[in-house]
């Protein structure tokens, strides 16, 4: 199991005036930042927009949508460029960026998803399993500090990554209710400022759902089915950097 970096200074956003200035405030009772913001002159705003125009994109592009969302079928993949940026945007806003559909797309975004069985280059030497794990596990110590809970980390489901001058992450994972065994969904928004601060911004029980039966081994079992398929389907490794 994760236990979070003890060198980690969570929740220091706080104390931190230029942080607070600039938006990214760790949430409170009173302060939850769970709506996505598309303003672009807010700091906190969450628009995703192509990486690159149309015909000006790098070689590898195509590999990486490949990963991202399959073969490219003009069948499916026939929207254009405004149209997926409003598909794109509208499905953000609606879950607050945490269930995106990107098996239609034609362009590349910088709203992805996390390779959680691959390196994750700022989590090095670790993959992205275990960073975004590392993420979820110090996250759900703040949520059970305020709510007074016990619940234990056990694996991250997925994980988005939103680019911008640092990175917004929203992670989704599973962890166990000590009192009745029980497994429950929560998610998480973490902001890595800049490529040096970590900041997070909340962490909750995903609305709507129901307690599960299903044990912390049944859940391991999963995560090791989908590590062998990836590796069997082998694939090209995502580096990105601030």
């Amino acid at each position: 199991s994760f236990r979070p970096e003890k060198r980690r200074r969570i929740g220091f956003c706080r104390f931190n005036p230029k942080l607070e200035k600039l938006g990214f405030v760790m949430a409170s009772s009173s302060t939850i930042d769970y709506e996505i913001i598309t303003d672009p002159w807010d700091p906190k705003c969450v628009s995703a927009c192509t990486m690159y125009y149309p015909g000006n994109e790098p070689e590898d592009t195509e590999l990486l949508l490949e990963k991202i969302r399959g073969k490219l079928d003009e069948r499916i993949h026939n929207h254009t460029l405004a149209e997926e940026y409003r598909i794109m945007n509208e499905q953000i806003v609606k879950s607050q960026g945490f269930d995106v559909d990107f098996s239609k797309l034609r362009y590349l975004f910088d709203f992805q998803p996390a390779f959680l069985d691959e390196l994750y280059p700022l989590g090095k030497p670790d993959t992205g399993r275990v960073y975004f794990g590392r993420l979820a596990a110090e996250a759900l110590e703040i949520y059970n500090k305020r709510e007074g809970t016990g619940f234990e980390f056990v694996d991250v489901q997925k994980a988005y990554i939103y680019l911008n001058s640092g990175k917004v992450y929203f992670i989704t994972f599973v962890a166990k209710d000590p009192l009745d065994k029980k497994t429950k969904v929560f998610q998480a928004k973490v902001i890595h400022v800049f490529c040096r601060e970590i900041v997070h911004s909340f962490c909750r029980l995903k609305p709507n759902q129901e307690g599960t039966c299903e044990d912390e081994d049944s859940i391991a079992e999963k995560a090791s089915v989908r590590r062998t398929k990836k590796r069997k389907h082998g694939g090209i490794n995502i580096v990105s950097s601030c």
